[in-house]
């Protein structure tokens, strides 16, 4: 039997094609996953009035003491537990009403005294939430997510609360779809690696959907398993091709000993003429005279 001189056999070829292919997609989904913006839910863009209303400056007693671009201290107290009280004061609803949805990341990091005390509205995406005892909250305990925006997503709000959400996760390498809702205090300095950066402070309310959150788990979850999946047949389908490539190019010396042919390819020309004059004569219908025949005949 002769080997064949292609790689594969039957249908190895298309489907080692068709898998090629749903691996290349199932890698491309995971690479567009990864590199993808965190989602965030749906919130009416701001718009241009003819008359917006004024940002009026707060000049509390309380906000006196408070610096920009400087880490957080007992000065910034005051201020602290007078947002704290506000945002305590109203229900979300009601603060989410006050909050402002044209004020940037730039009108507070270029004129943080005229927008200390308003309240802001943001959404976007919290990568970072932290908990620590603090006396100035009722029940003991702040919340502090660390929150970045499609406006400015390079550089995060730090977003301090009071209640959080039912089953709100805490920890860092996170990516919730959060609302916050909040009054601003300070631009805040902090060290960022090798970097000294700032970051708005707001004190307010935070609103966190744990549907969206157990939808993306769930998503996840079905794109690990789907890859592994796929991997697992393109892997087995990789392995038959790799065999049938090796015994195509394997060294003849290394293949076993083909059974020598019993036959005899080659016809004895006496044999060959005898045969065919008993051919013609079977079809002439005449039989060869024998010298028996001859010696009965009479005289």
């Amino acid at each position: 039997m002769e080997r064949s001189s292609s790689f594969f056999r039957g249908s190895e070829f298309p489907r080692l094609l068709l898998l090629v292919v749903i691996a290349a997609g199932g890698w491309g989904g995971v690479w567009w996953y990864a590199r993808r913006p965190a989602a965030i839910p749906e919130d009416p863009p701001a718009v241009a009035t003819q008359n917006p209303p004024a940002v009026e400056a707060d000049h509390s007693v309380e906000f006196e003491p408070v610096t920009d671009r400087s880490p957080i201290s007992f000065l910034d107290n005051p201020g602290y537990k007078l947002l704290l009280d506000r945002a305590r004061g109203k229900t979300p609803g009601e603060l989410a009403a006050l909050s402002r949805r044209d004020v940037m990341l730039t009108h507070l990091w270029n004129d943080p005294k005229t927008y200390r005390g308003v309240p802001v509205h943001l959404l976007g995406s919290a990568i970072r939430v932290l908990r620590y005892p603090s006396k100035l909250a009722k029940s003991g305990w702040l919340h502090e997510a660390w929150v970045f925006t499609p406006e400015a997503s390079k550089y995060p709000y730090v977003c301090v609360f009071e209640d959080a959400p039912e089953g709100f996760p805490l920890g860092s390498g996170l990516s919730e779809r959060v609302v916050f809702n909040g009054y601003f205090l300070k631009i805040m300095r902090y060290q960022a690696g090798d970097a000294i950066r700032g970051a708005p402070v707001l004190v307010g309310r935070i609103g966190w959907d744990s549907r969206a959150a157990n939808e993306k788990a769930n998503s996840d979850l079905t794109l690990r398993l789907s890859l592994f999946v796929i991997a697992v047949f393109f892997v087995i389908s990789m392995g038959r091709w790799l065999y049938q490539l090796r015994r195509l190019f394997i060294a003849p010396s290394r293949l076993p000993a083909r059974p020598d042919n019993p036959r005899n390819e080659t016809l004895d020309p006496e044999a060959l003429n005898a045969w065919l004059h008993g051919r013609q004569a079977d079809e002439s219908g005449e039989s060869a005279p024998s010298g028996s025949e001859s010696d009965d005949s009479p005289g």
